[in-house]
């Protein structure tokens, strides 16, 4: 059974809306480009849309599909890991991960850690995560 309860996550902003060209493209991207296990979840990628951001000023958001209303939380089953260079320079990494069969999280991060907000990596600077 789903619950369909908003669960409060520390340092996210609830948001109701759908994805970003650009949000969109990376998810694919990772999708296609990830481990064996991620392109599975392609379907689900095109139903999902934002239902949280974070507050930190990462690009990082939380995604649920259907009538969800918050990520799925718990441990996580990683299907993507990269690093990447922003428009602004920043380099980061990219996480995609699954919880209980579905995509909860597309978590982009500063490296090292960066103050203020940054954008998404380009696509064409994704290597992949040499921790991975």
């Amino acid at each position: 059974m789903t619950d369909n309860k908003s669960e409060p996550l520390f340092g996210a902003r609830p948001e109701d809306r759908p994805l970003t060209d650009a949000e969109r493209t990376l998810l694919e991207w990772l999708i296609a480009h990830g481990s064996r296990e991620a392109q599975q979840y392609a379907p689900q990628a095109s139903q999902v849309r934002v239902v949280a951001t974070c507050t930190c000023g990462c690009p990082t958001i939380d995604v649920a599909a259907g009538d969800r209303d918050h990520r799925t939380v718990g441990g996580s089953l990683v299907i993507a890991d990269f690093e990447g260079v922003t428009p602004e320079g920043i380099e980061v990494g990219v996480i995609l991960h699954v919880r209980q069969d579905q995509l909860p999280e597309l978590e982009v991060y500063a490296m090292p850690d960066g103050d203020g907000p940054f954008g998404l990596p380009t696509i064409e600077s994704l290597r992949q995560s040499p921790l991975s």
